[in-house]
């Protein structure tokens, strides 16, 4: 099964701890797509179906944002999760969301 992994944190993420993290899933043959998000350029489009569409620039003082986000094969849940947990920062959150492909994944 495939998984989204989004790391978020209130502070800038150290790029030597993303890499070997990184490095980690490559070596285990789990990672499919790894991307460090720019932390300058966030838009955040409102979408009301019927309604307006506004558009409104995030700005860099938020205080949670995207960092970086990996896609993961893995056997099941719970092997992601702990994936997630491996992940050597002191503060942000991981969130964990399976990819839904086709109907044999529903």
């Amino acid at each position: 099964m495939r998984y989204l992994l989004t790391l978020s944190t209130d502070s800038p993420a150290p790029a030597e701890s993303i890499q070997r993290y990184t490095v980690e899933l490559i070596r285990a043959g789990v990672l499919l797509v790894g991307e460090v998000l720019a932390d300058d350029e966030c838009t955040r489009v409102e979408l009301t179906f019927g309604g307006p569409r506004t558009d409104a620039e995030l700005q860099p003082a938020s205080p949670v944002r995207p960092a970086a986000v990996w896609i993961v094969q893995t056997s099941d849940r719970a092997e992601a999760v702990e994936w997630a947990r491996r992940l050597p920062l002191g503060r942000g959150r991981v969130e964990v969301r399976r990819i839904l492909t086709g109907a044999a994944d529903t």
